[in-house]
């Protein structure tokens, strides 16, 4: 609700909000439809998860000649009113961005989340792992300077119509996780740019819940990073990455290190979800029930 309030102070009029809602049962869908009605809400009755649910109001905006679709988080409040007019200026004038993502800040004004992304690959995973045992910090790219992106992060990125069209929506077979990624590789591969602009745009509240090493979270990324390397064809980085994933889970069950709260049985039971997922993915099994999550 915050962030649909926050959404009244933007200064680029000629916009419409549009909410989609994944089959909530919290009261959500009827508190917009009282106090906003100028908010369009789409109920699709089930979670499709982020991809499902995204893709579902892409196809509304496109379907309503939106020149652009501006994807943002619900847990995010904006504080620049004239930032979507700002980036529609700059991508008005540079044709061949498809994809393009403002600064966003994290819990607080200045704290500034870092949302220009790696690529998912085997020797990443290996240098995160290696670097978060020594605790050493993570490349921050998103600066106070134009950035030509891999990929950017979802909370908040104003998407070109025209690309869309060209490219298809996200993957629905990710539901959440790496979606960004896959579908920024295809703007890639069809010419068009994907552009960090330090431009203020939101505050983002993420809700700080604790990581489980053996919970859906990490099951998802684990398994959509080994999807996303075979989908598009590189297939000895895919299968690498998802034996590095399964025996990084398999030491942790034998020598659990101090800061994990899960016991020998959570990495066993998760180990064989991995495994099932990944010999879905590289056997061609898509969607099964073995692919996990939100088909079993």
């Amino acid at each position: 609700m915050r962030c649909i309030e926050s959404l009244r102070n933007v200064s680029y009029l000629n916009h419409a909000v549009v909410l989609v809602d994944n089959g909530s049962s919290d009261g959500t869908e009827s508190a917009v439809r009282e106090k906003y009605d100028h908010v369009a809400v789409i109920q699709t009755h089930h979670n499709l998860g982020y991809t499902g649910g995204n893709n579902v109001g892409i196809e509304y905006a496109i379907s309503n000649n939106a020149d652009y679709v501006l994807i943002l988080n619900s847990d995010t409040i904006v504080i620049n009113p004239d930032f979507i007019s700002e980036m529609i200026n700059y991508m008005t004038e540079n044709h061949d961005v498809g994809f393009a993502g403002p600064r966003v800040f994290l819990h607080q004004f200045g704290n500034i989340q870092n949302t220009v992304l790696s690529a998912p690959s085997l020797m990443r995973n290996i240098e995160c792992w290696f670097r978060f045992r020594a605790n050493h910090e993570f490349g921050h790219r998103s600066r106070n300077c134009i950035v030509e992106a891999g990929a950017l992060n979802g909370v908040c990125l104003l998407i070109r119509s025209e690309c869309i069209r060209e490219i298809g929506l996200f993957d629905n077979n990710l539901f959440m996780y790496i979606e960004d990624h896959d579908m920024q590789y295809r703007a890639h591969l069809k010419g068009w740019r994907v552009r960090y602009l330090p431009i203020d745009s939101i505050v983002h509240y993420p809700t700080m819940a604790v990581y489980n090493l053996t919970g859906n979270v990490s099951f998802l990324i684990k398994r959509n990073s080994v999807y996303f390397l075979n989908k598009i064809g590189k297939r000895f980085d895919a299968v690498g990455l998802a034996v590095f994933c399964i025996g990084l889970t398999l030491l942790r069950a034998v020598i659990p290190f101090k800061e994990d709260g899960e016991t020998f049985g959570d990495y066993i039971r998760f180990s064989k979800r991995l495994i099932n997922a990944y010999l879905a993915i590289l056997a061609g099994r898509i969607p099964s029930r073995d692919f996990g999550p939100p088909y079993c």
